[in-house]
């Protein structure tokens, strides 16, 4: 299961180094709501399936990332338990890909299918100590069942990743809902960062030093850069429904960190 810290603070480091039909409500999908804090994740031990909205919100101090993996047959939390303990990369889980870091204060919505079975959140980022929020007890497993028979929502934009790059169309402000389609031949993310008016790239880059050394922290509310997560992985082929508020003047950045992906792009 790729959870890895390391990826997530590389990805994290250098934030900006490169410089439907509105009459039928009955097609939308019941929202379910995902609260981080420190340290668990609130939200329904049962949810139906098929197309999914999630509500994520960060209401903690700190960083938060909302990491998502399908158990496997037989796979108990017990078992997820003690690969935590151990320290070791859970075994009998599958990468789905969650929402990437969200700061505090962040609420985004994703909307995606979910096949029935069971899953887990999980935030591997670490505490002021170093402690992984994991093992802290920022874990959630929860079951899918059925299918909602839900609608793709109706969408401002797309957001498509290319093999080699993203194409991104006119954003306005305000809350906005994108479609991220992934029409590369391999996996890709859709890490989605925002640096406020009149701060700069070393500012963001500096924001980020604690992670370096492994450490997490108590965001300050005069930080520099916005946190939108969007998608840590979305297969070739498919899309994701994202929806968050985009402010004027704001200048994003889009990436695939570990594909070394990227795209800037400024609301106006």
């Amino acid at each position: 299961m790729a959870f890895r810290l390391a990826a997530i603070v590389c990805a994290l480091a250098l934030p900006f180094a490169a410089c439907g039909d509105d009459d039928d409500e009955s097609s939308a999908p019941e929202p379910v709501t995902v609260d981080g804090k420190e340290y668990a994740f609130v939200m329904p031990d049962r949810i139906d399936g098929g197309l999914v909205t999630m509500d994520f919100t960060n209401s903690g101090e700190e960083l938060h990332e909302y990491g998502l993996g399908r158990l496997d047959e037989g796979v108990s939390e017990a078992d997820v338990d003690k690969a935590i303990a151990s320290g070791k990369e859970p075994k009998g889980i599958q990468d789905i890909g969650g929402v990437p870091v969200l700061t505090p204060g962040t609420d985004v919505s994703i909307t995606r299918d979910l096949e029935p079975g069971r899953y887990v959140f999980v935030c591997f980022l670490p505490d002021p100590k170093g402690r992984p929020h994991v093992a802290l007890g920022m874990k959630k497993v929860f079951e899918v069942v059925g299918d909602s028979d839900a609608e793709a929502p109706d969408v401002d934009g797309v957001i498509e990743a290319k093999q080699k790059s993203f194409e991104i169309p006119p954003i306005e402000a305000g809350e906005q809902t994108l479609e991220l389609r992934n029409s590369a031949s391999e996996p890709r993310e859709f890490g989605l960062t925002g640096l406020k008016p009149g701060r700069t790239i070393q500012e963001a880059t500096k924001f980020f030093a604690p992670l370096e050394k492994g450490r997490g922290f108590k965001v300050p509310a005069d930080a520099p850069v916005e946190l939108l997560g969007a998608m840590q992985s979305i297969p070739p082929g498919t899309s994701v429904y994202f929806t968050g508020e985009f402010k004027q003047g704001w200048r994003y950045r889009i990436a695939d960190d570990e594909n070394g992906l990227e795209q800037f792009f400024k609301v106006d």
